[in-house]
């Protein structure tokens, strides 16, 4: 075992512990026994439109891929999302289910940094679509948030517009080149090589879809959608168990949410979910046993689409 793989393991087995100890303060300090015998409770009827849901929201992901990539089937791009749907629940960390789609799309069309830059542009109108609805949420939320707090949303949209649009403008777009150059001839690594060849494609190919907008433009409303659906889950799933959440209240703190889930810091986001969700829950009156209801079921889409994604993977590997 090399020195790589061995930081590696080290990395893996701290955040596996992240989310373990998280999971454990969580069991001692709330009645767990009451939120597990809540989820047992849910009736079928409930579960399987709850999981429709999921699916609808599985769909329009892989829409919204689609409408950056237009050229390639639809099977090869719910292929590699599948994958990657796997690769987030079982390794640690939703960087290694991105890494599973660029690979699956690559292997299979030999074009890697095309795949690279899609999945970062996809991301970031994704990471503006979440941005608005918390936007939307603040606007109409009641609560009597601290002014800073909403600062603080406001300006990661606006960062995030500026940096989605500022690659069209030319002195910006060759800055950036030229920074990845003079990085590239200061670090004179293998290591980083790669890094600033897929950098510098994702600053093409940007470019390439800020001269038609039209491509980010539905990127981000499908964006929206997603983001719309996943919000009706989560109403219905805190109606379904009585959890005074409002569709404005969830609108605003599932964005942040997602935004802390996203770290890699733990195990498919396990733990850090769960404590986000109990403490941002709390300042709006909701009980600590509740909001880890609504963190179970979140807990629950995620084992689902890795079941899918498994499913993909042992229908490929016997077909070959």
């Amino acid at each position: 075992m090399n020195k790589k793989q061995s930081k590696n393991i080290l990395y893996n087995v701290i955040k596996i512990a992240v989310s373990a100890v998280l999971i454990v303060i969580l069991y001692f300090s709330i009645d767990f026994d009451h939120v597990l015998s809540e989820i047992m409770s849910m009736s079928l009827p409930f579960l399987v439109i709850f999981l429709i849901i999921t699916m609808i929201g599985m769909v329009i992901e892989v829409v919204k891929w689609k409408v950056l990539l237009p050229d390639y089937s639809y099977g090869l791009l719910i292929k590699a999302f599948l994958y990657s749907q796997f690769f987030i629940l079982a390794l640690p960390g939703a960087l290694f289910g991105e890494a599973a789609k660029i690979a699956v799309f690559g292997r299979n069309t030999d074009s890697y940094d095309r795949s690279f830059s899609t999945v970062v542009i996809d991301k970031m109108t994704g990471l503006t679509g979440l941005m608005i609805f918390g936007i939307i949420g603040l606007s109409f939320t009641r609560e009597n948030l601290p002014p800073a707090f909403i600062g603080i949303v406001i300006f990661f949209l606006v960062f995030a517009i500026i940096v989605i649009s500022s690659m069209r403008i030319p002195v910006i777009r060759g800055g950036f080149l030229k920074l990845i150059e003079f990085l590239r001839v200061k670090i004179k690594t293998k290591k980083f090589d790669k890094f600033y060849d897929n950098a510098a494609g994702v600053v093409s190919t940007w470019n390439e879809y800020l001269i038609k907008p039209v491509f980010l433009v539905k990127s981000l409303g499908y964006g929206l959608l997603f983001n719309a659906v996943m919000l009706g889950q989560y109403v219905y799933v805190c109606q379904n168990f009585g959890i005074p959440a409002s569709w404005v209240d969830l609108a605003w703190m599932i964005p942040l949410v997602g935004v802390v889930q996203s770290l890699p810091i733990s195990l498919a986001g396990i733990g850090v979910r769960d404590v986000s969700m109990v403490a941002m829950f709390a300042y709006i009156g909701v009980n600590a046993e509740q909001a880890m209801i609504l963190a179970l079921c979140l807990l629950i889409v995620i084992i689902f689409r890795a079941i899918c994604g498994a499913a993909a993977i042992v229908w490929d590997v016997v077909r070959k």
